[in-house]
């Protein structure tokens, strides 16, 4: 009885974030664009001057600025919800190693000791990494989590663009309370300058601004550690000893996964159409190195064991030996 009560609610609560995932997109994107216009249209013009040279250039840098955070939040957003997370996508059942890793693998790479699971909601082989979501009722490349907010799941290919999206949304909305707090704590925004419409814009936009960096800062910052160890947060609930380690070596590197490679140390945070290597099937993997390493460790035990017993035997016989002499 307790298992069916449950189980329904479980199932009500997968249909709910499901069919209610527009509405939270449509939220976030009015919020958004009500903070972006304040700042422009109320904001911005309260806090900046053109009395001489140096206010002119101050103001532009501030607008620039202004202007490449606003197109950032747009664009990773867009991103992030128009581009899929990524899904295992088979021939048939019967795959061999390589069609699975991909045609860019080499031997060392095929031979490899990669483990695949089976996934029985949908039949298929299962990559690493990859994971049923039950709400979009299909197999996720590198799943992190399904999120209402892009009405959609958090994978392989759209990570990047959900976390520049987080980043760029939370230095944003430092950059309005920065801005709107001369306004929202000082009287000139209840003087007869400002209409009522105004005074509600800048209250609501800073309190959304503050709710926002909060919340942001908590789910962004727990983002920023799991890229830095190179784990997703389905693999961080993982608290089993022999489960694989896919850090890269260093923190960078890892960073460079998610974000991409370029010219430049910041071509990754640039708003561009830009997806991760590889086909999602496959993953660097330290923990065939550490099972390599501990066979190895046994084996030098073992040969040292033998070593030690022969030496033992050897001086056995030697003081036999000498005993039969005298």
């Amino acid at each position: 009885m307790i298992r069916r009560f449950v189980k329904r609610i479980d199932d009500y609560g997968k249909i709910f974030t499901k069919f209610c995932g527009p509405a939270f997109v449509g939220f976030a994107s009015t919020l958004i664009t009500v903070i972006a216009y304040t700042y422009f249209a109320v904001i911005f013009p309260a806090t900046t001057s053109t009395e001489d040279l140096f206010y002119s250039i101050n103001m532009l840098m501030d607008l620039s600025v202004s202007l490449f955070l606003t197109f950032n939040i747009y664009f990773n957003y867009y991103k992030a919800i128009s581009v899929p997370a990524g899904y295992p996508t088979f021939p048939s059942v019967n795959v061999g190693i390589k069609c699975l890793i991909g045609d860019e693998a080499d031997e060392s790479l095929i031979t490899s000791n990669i483990r695949w699971n089976f996934c029985k909601k949908c039949s298929k082989p299962k990559p690493p990494r990859t994971h049923h979501c039950s709400v979009c009722n299909r197999c996720i490349l590198k799943m992190d989590h399904h999120c209402p907010w892009i009405s959609g799941c958090v994978g392989y290919y759209n990570y990047r663009y959900f976390y520049l999206f987080l980043a760029y949304l939370w230095v944003s909305v430092i950059y309005v309370m920065i801005h709107a707090a001369p306004l929202f704590f000082g009287y000139s925004l209840y003087t007869t300058r400002y209409s009522q419409l105004d005074r509600i814009l800048v209250i609501v936009s800073s309190i959304g601004s503050f709710v926002t960096f909060i919340a942001i800062g908590c789910f962004g910052g727990f983002h920023t550690i799991m890229i830095a160890k190179n784990e997703t947060s389905i693999e961080n609930l993982d608290r089993s000893k022999n489960k694989p380690s896919y850090h890269l070596g260093s923190i960078v590197a890892n960073f460079n996964a998610v974000l991409g490679e370029g010219d430049y140390w910041f071509s990754g945070l640039l708003p561009t159409n830009q997806l991760p290597k590889g086909n999602g099937c496959y993953f660097k993997t330290n923990y065939i190195d550490e099972q390599d390493d501990e066979n190895n460790s046994n084996n030098n035990d073992n040969n040292r064991s033998h070593t030690d017993e022969a030496s033992i035997n050897n001086n056995i016989s030697n003081s036999n030996d000498d005993s039969l002499k005298h």
